[in-house]
Parts: structure tokens; C-alpha cells; sequence
């Protein structure tokens, strides 16, 4: 393929090879001052099949189903190391993409504002760089020096009246790994400096040893609660690179499991910032109506989780069987649903501690390449399932719902309006199979991969967009999967979102925005 040359690959994929002195001035006619959307970047050692390291930058445009892919190809050692053009000083939202690939490549992007390690804490030795083809997982875990750890890269904020808060990595509560650093003037948070990606599992490197088959379980697994999201994605990258359609039931299916499990999140997300506020019963009622849901999951498809339901081809659980008695569950969901929503909202002392926390601006959201809630709160209406229609979501009929303010309150009122969608969504399609317009198969004979293909594959998942790219080798075996969660993009929001707060609000911000360490840290 010659430099500067386009080609497609799928309906709404389009690649563009170029030189590394025109990569930076592609990228940013792409984002073209905030108005185009920087969805996923990554690097791809094809140094085996005579092409070096190559670099993905994937854009998209608000009103197009198209994802236009900006490819830097066979970049070469020079004196100082592999190095390319970075896009961070024009595209602000490049800037953990561009530190992953140097942490995992080895490939250096000249020009970046910050460029110390993102991933790799201090006990991984210098020159070990995790996803080249030419090491192993176990390879690597022998190299790793576990008693070492690596905290200089904290900021340091001086100035009078200015102290230190350290939390984590460990926390009191069961959850993930966090090092969170606040710097304080009394109780105002000055800067908050976090430290993540704890919890590497090497899932990437993981992948390149399955079969397409086998990489579902591992998708599923990455974040707990977008377990089907994750999966749904995976396969929807497969089935794209396959050249294969759903029949119209899977892809149903498909549709309503993923707006089950945005329901079930949002419910508990809401329920959750209840807990940041100290309103236990608002807590408590969120829990239990989570917990119905977890339970109706567990009745459809054997998991409270949505697990071991998606498959290359489509799906290995008829779950619109007996719509009538699923609908039933629904609607009266949905009423208990209606009666918490009004509870919360005439809870005075509750809400008064939503407004105006955890501000983050429209413009800050749009220059970090924010998704999900977090995006549409701050008045972006960026949502996969509008913007790129898949699945059954283009046979459906509803919008997408965005808040203008960008505070707690936005937050926790778009999951309301969110969750009230998901509803509706889920009861349109159990009254369309419950009147026979979704008979067919669910799930195709087979999908034959074929080698040297490549393809993206997205949902919009309860945290928002999640992206694959997968690639498979000269024998049809996976080659490269890349996994993008939604957190990934909007941990970066977090010191911008608590800025300006007072320690104690930190809990409920945090819940407002709902994100996953190990989701992020692949």
C-alpha cells in the first residue's frame, strides 16, 4: 500500500496511510479544533510480517457513521530510540494514548507535553516493553521486581497553607486500586494528582494466544459490570472483519441485553451517590431495585453478570423466549423504578449536595475526548448508538439525552432519563417478539475469519463508547486486539471535575462519574 493512499475495509471505515512528517497535520484536519472526536489510538508491532511498528489514530464526526483512520506506518530506530510526531499539543485528548504506546511499545512520541510512564510503575526494568510481538506474558512476568514501586512521578504543589492528602492505593471499602493525591488549602482541593493502573492483567498479550472464540470470555472479563458491553463489542469487531450480518433476532437480543445491563448500572450508580451523601435509604432502595434486575439477568441467561451469552455470530441464549412473562417484570420494574426517582428528587438535603459539585466544563470534556455520562452531562451528545447505528438500536426510535451544567446533579438526572430510555427500549422489543416480528436464528453456523483482516467493532456501554480494533495474522488467529473501555477516557476528567471542591465531596464526584480501574488497565 503507498503512503497517502485510502482504502476501505468496511462500510464505515476508512484508512489512510501517511508519511510521519504528515501525521500530525492529518490528525489535527481530523479533529479540526474540537469539532471531529478522537475515539481510540494505538500502536501494532508488524515487524513479522515485514510492515515495523504502525500507529492507529481513529476519528470520527458528529452526524457521519463513518470512523476515518489515520495510519503511521514502518516507523524506523533512529538515535535515541523508535520515535513519532505527537498529536498531544494539538489534540489534548491523545495525551494517555501516546504515554500507553511508549509504555508498551517502546515508541516515543517527540513533542509531548508530559511524557513520563503511564502504565508501567517502577517495577517493570527499563527496555521491557509488554505488548511487542517478540516477548511473551510469562516472559515478562518473570522480569517484574514486585517489592520495587516508583511514587515520584506525584506532582508536588508548594505554597503557603498548601498540604498533602494521600490516598490508597488500598482502600477502606472493596474496591479497585487508586493512589490519590490531594493537594489542599483547608479543605479546598487545589490539585488532585491520581495514580493508576494497578490492576495490569496483560490482556492484550492474553489475547494474541486465543482463538476468536476463546476471546469472548476474556472481553467479558475485562470490567465486571460492562461484562456484556465488552463482549458485545469484541464479537461486533469479529463479525465486521468476517463480513458477516446478524440475523435480526440475535441482533435483538444483543440490543436488549446491553440496554439491561445500562439499566442495572444506572439504577446502582444513582444509588451510589446516595451513599456519597450520606442518604442510606436512598442507598439502600437503589441496591434492591439493582438487585431485582441482577436477579432478572440470572432467570435469562445464567448470569447476574450477562456472561457466556455472546458469541462470534450472535448469541447462545434465547433471552426474548417467553416475552410476555419478562414483560411483565418490566413494567413492573419500571413502576418501582418511577417511585425512586421521585423519592430522590423530593430529598431535599440529598440534592442540595448534587448542585454545582463536581463541575466539569463543555469544553474541558470535548478537549479530553469525554464519553458516556460524563460527555453527555456536560452538554456533548455524542452517544455510539445515534451516532453509529448497530445492531437493532437503527430499528428503534428514540434520542439521546445530554444535561448542559456538567455537575453531580447533570450526572445523576441523565442516568434518571437514561434509565427511563432503557425501559422503554426493553419493552418495545419484548412486545415486537412477543408479536412475532423477531422470529429467526439467533446466532449464525459459523464465522470464518480470514487472515490479514481487520476491523473495529463499538457499543455504547452504561460508562459509554467502548472500542475494538482486531486484527487477525497470515492464519486467521488473532493478531491484535485492542480493547478501549469508556474510563479510560474520562479518568483524565477527574482532577478537572474536583478541583475547586472540598475533600469530602471527593466520594460523591467519584460516584458521580462511576469509573473502572480494571477496565481501564487491560
Amino acid at each position: 500500500m503507498a503512503e497517502n493512499e485510502t482504502y476501505k475495509l468496511t462500510d464505515n471505515e476508512t484508512y489512510r496511510e501517511v508519511a510521519p512528517e504528515e501525521f500530525r497535520q492529518e490528525c489535527a484536519r481530523l479533529f479540526d479544533n474540537g469539532r471531529g472526536r478522537l475515539r481510540m489510538m494505538f500502536a501494532v508491532d508488524s515487524r513479522e510480517t515485514g510492515e515495523g511498528f504502525n500507529i492507529y489514530a481513529v476519528f470520527s464526526h458528529p452526524g457521519k457513521d463513518l470512523f476515518e483512520i489515520v495510519v503511521l506506518k514502518d516507523l524506523e530506530e533512529k538515535e535515541g530510540g523508535i520515535t513519532f510526531p505527537s498529536i498531544t499539543p494539538k489534540i489534548p485528548a491523545a495525551h494517555w494514548y501516546e504515554r500507553q504506546i511508549a509504555d508498551m511499545f517502546g515508541l516515543l512520541p517527540e513533542g509531548h507535553p508530559d511524557p513520563a510512564p503511564l502504565v508501567l510503575h517502577g517495577l517493570y526494568p527499563p527496555g521491557v516493553y509488554p505488548l511487542r510481538r517478540d516477548i511473551s506474558h510469562d516472559q515478562i512476568r518473570g522480569l517484574l521486581d514486585e517489592d520495587k514501586e516508583d511514587l515520584s512521578s506525584f506532582m508536588k504543589v508548594k505554597g503557603e497553607g498548601i498540604y498533602e492528602i494521600p490516598v490508597g492505593p488500598v482502600h477502606a471499602g472493596i474496591i479497585e486500586p487508586g493512589h490519590f493525591r490531594f493537594s489542599a488549602v483547608g479543605e479546598t482541593v487545589y490539585y488532585l494528582d491520581a495514580r493508576l493502573f494497578f490492576t495490569h492483567k496483560g490482556v492484550e498479550k492474553l489475547f494474541e494466544r486465543m482463538g476468536f472464540d476463546e476471546g469472548v470470555k476474556l472481553a467479558e472479563r475485562l470490567s465486571g459490570v460492562s461484562s456484556f458491553a465488552h463482549s458485545a463489542a469484541y464479537c461486533h469487531a469479529v463479525e465486521r472483519m468476517a463480513g458477516v450480518a446478524l440475523p435480526i433476532r440475535a441482533r435483538a437480543i444483543r440490543t436488549f441485553l446491553l440496554e439491561l445491563e445500562r439499566l442495572y448500572n444506572h439504577i446502582g450508580d444513582i444509588g451510589n451517590m446516595c451513599a456519597g451523601t450520606g442518604f442510606a435509604i436512598g442507598y439502600a432502595k437503589g441496591a434492591l431495585l439493582k438487585e431485582r434486575l441482577m436477579g432478572l439477568n440470572e432467570r435469562l441467561t445464567g448470569s447476574r453478570y450477562l456472561r457466556g451469552v455472546n458469541a462470534p455470530g450472535g448469541v447462545l441464549a434465547d433471552v426474548l423466549e417467553n416475552p410476555a412473562e419478562t414483560l411483565r417484570t418490566i413494567e413492573g420494574i419500571t413502576g418501582q423504578y418511577k417511585s425512586f426517582i421521585e423519592f430522590l428528587t423530593g430529598a431535599t438535603s440529598h440534592m442540595e449536595r448534587l448542585d454545582n459539585a463536581g463541575l466539569l466544563s463543555r469544553e474541558i470534556a470535548m478537549a479530553l475526548g469525554a464519553t458516556g455520562v460524563a460527555a453527555r452531562a456536560s452538554g456533548l451528545d455524542d452517544d455510539i448508538r445515534t451516532a453509529h447505528p448497530h445492531l437493532y438500536y437503527g430499528q428503534l426510535v428514540f434520542e439521546s439525552h445530554t444535561r448542559m451544567k456538567g455537575d453531580v446533579f447533570s450526572r445523576m438526572m441523565l442516568r434518571a432519563d437514561e434509565a427511563a430510555c432503557s425501559l422503554a427500549i426493553l419493552k418495545s422489543i419484548l412486545h415486537k417478539a412477543k408479536g412475532k416480528r423477531l422470529e429467526g436464528d439467533i446466532a449464525l453456523p459459523a464465522v470464518e475469519v480470514p487472515a490479514l483482516g481487520r476491523a473495529l467493532g463499538y457499543v455504547e456501554g452504561p460508562r459509554g463508547s467502548i472500542f475494538y480494533y482486531v486484527s487477525s495474522g497470515r492464519d486467521g488467529r488473532p493478531f491484535r486486539v485492542k480493547p478501549r473501555a469508556a474510563s479510560f477516557c474520562n479518568w483524565p476528567l477527574m482532577p478537572f471535575a474536583v478541583h475547586g471542591n472540598i475533600v469530602p465531596d471527593f466520594p460523591l464526584i467519584n460516584k458521580s462519574f462511576n469509573l473502572s480501574y480494571s477496565g481501564s488497565d487491560a
